[in-house]
């Protein structure tokens, strides 16, 4: 057996396989002595039959083709080993048919992982502001929360900007019916997007029991192309008009806001409420720097099949946040009007970024040495279970399980070091640290233990041969 592997390309090895026919010959006699247990020979104990009527029944060739399956697959693993080579998926194959008596060759293209050679990230220095929070900011919340704690009364006068109304409304667009609503409430504004964009210039002036009938153009950008563009033409009944009534800032707002005492008490909250939602923000933008200036400076070169791996995890996560709105990821595709094909070619540059991010994690992490224990790992199951996940113990997970939970926290370990080294120079030398801890802290486990993401894996043993209904927006 001659083996030539040629690595001109970084993300693929390409294994060309050279057999004499001697070989073939041997491993057809094993074929031979599997095959021959599996079939029932009349006249024959189980597995004594003779080669030359076992031929007849399943044909030479087949012997000979499951001989040289055996010879493939052996041939590719012992190359794989050989070379030191890490495959990201299945080989493809170039394999002809057997000419008997003739010498055979085969080419396995096997889609690898190449190294990632960093930057000086070392180097990478990433200023972190410090967070404040003005007292317009609290201001303006308190405004919200005000707004949001409005009562609505009825007025005895005509429908204004920021009134409430309740309404009878059909809008029509040719012969078609496209919303009939009974007792609808629109709060009314200067702009409303969608399929009834317009219609409240024409309810503002209207008095509680008026009736109306107007006609609106439905905006170009409209997402029904049915729609978009065309006339609709209203009928209107106005029903109930409320004025949004504002209640005082002060102590007696604020104890209806919670356990507080006082406005100030309040505002408090408010002030720290606010810094620790920055400050998360903060940490978020600082991590996001850091990685993208470790990728940028990294020499990274994927084969496509991890980055469709990497749309396969997309999807799945997808799913599992449309299943909390009760709707599966083909109603999300029909409601996108997108098909599968559209959507993965729409995700193919954020998994490609996400791809490149974990290789450079997981180079970063080679290259601090970092290293996990069984403490670690336990202690991500921990989180994962706080989360919704399933609980775990490390010593139950298969071998897939733990190389995923396990590649997951190198590198959030890996970033945390990766924050602390980008903000060492800071005026609080403190501060790199805390950052890197507060990162840390937050990584929590987001994909399913026991759905591991598509990352470098050991090959297979086998070489493998609506209508619309529009609604108030």
């Amino acid at each position: 057996m001659k083996v030539t592997v040629d690595r001109s390309n970084e993300t693929e090895a390409a294994l060309t396989v050279e057999l004499d026919w001697s070989e073939l010959e041997k491993a057809s006699d094993r074929a031979f002595k599997k095959l021959v247990q599996k079939y029932s020979v009349p006249g024959f104990r189980p597995g004594k039959a003779p080669r030359s009527i076992l031929e007849r029944m399943v044909g030479k060739e087949a012997i000979y083709q499951e001989g040289l399956e055996e010879l493939m697959d052996s041939a590719y693993h012992e190359a794989v080993h050989e070379n030191a080579l890490i495959p990201v998926g299945q080989p493809e194959l170039e394999a002809p048919p057997i000419e008997m008596g003739q010498p055979y060759t085969f080419v396995a293209r096997v889609p690898v992982l190449a190294p990632v050679v960093l930057g000086d990230y070392n180097a990478i220095r990433i200023h972190q502001e410090p967070v404040e929070v003005s007292d317009e900011e609290i201001d303006a919340t308190l405004e919200r929360m005000r707004e949001n704690a409005a009562k609505w009364e009825s007025v005895d006068r005509p429908a204004q900007v920021d009134d409430r109304v309740t309404v009878d409304l059909k809008l029509t667009v040719g012969e078609k019916v496209v919303s009939n609503l009974h007792d609808n409430e629109f709060e009314l504004t200067t702009e409303r997007p969608g399929v009834f964009a317009g219609m409240d210039d024409h309810i503002v002036g209207l008095r509680v029991g008026e009736r109306a009938e107007f006609t609106t153009t439905i905006p170009e950008d409209y997402a029904n192309p049915d729609l978009a563009g065309k006339e609709g033409q209203y009928e209107v009944e106005v029903k109930t008009v409320k004025a949004r009534e504002l209640s005082e800032l002060d102590d007696e707002f604020a104890k209806t806001q919670g356990a507080y005492e006082t406005l100030d008490a309040l505002r408090d909250s408010i002030r720290q409420e606010t810094l620790t939602r920055k400050e998360a923000d903060a940490r978020r933008d600082l991590r996001e720097q850091a990685l993208n200036e470790l990728t940028a400076d990294a020499k990274i070169e994927i084969h496509q099949s991890l980055v469709e791996d990497e749309k396969d995890t997309m999807i799945r996560e997808t799913t599992r946040m449309l299943e909390q709105s009760r709707l599966n990821f083909d109603q999300y595709l029909q409601i996108m009007n997108k098909s599968l094909e559209e959507y993965r070619a729409e995700i193919d540059p954020e998994a490609t970024a996400r791809v490149k991010r974990d290789l450079a994690l997981t180079a970063l992490a080679d290259a601090e040495s970092i290293e996990i224990s069984d403490e670690d790992i336990q202690n991500w199951l921990d989180v994962f279970t706080t989360v919704g996940g399933k609980p775990m113990q490390a010593r139950t997970l298969n071998h897939a399980q733990l190389d995923n939970v396990t590649s997951r926290i190198r590198r959030d370990k890996a970033l945390a070091r990766l924050v602390e080294i980008a903000t060492q120079e800071q005026e609080h030398p403190e501060a790199g640290a805390k950052a890197a801890a507060a990162v840390a802290e937050e990584e929590a486990p987001v994909e399913a233990a026991e759905t591991p993401k598509a990352r470098p894996k050991r090959a297979k043993k086998e070489v493998p041969a609506a209508s619309e209904q529009p609604a108030d927006e």
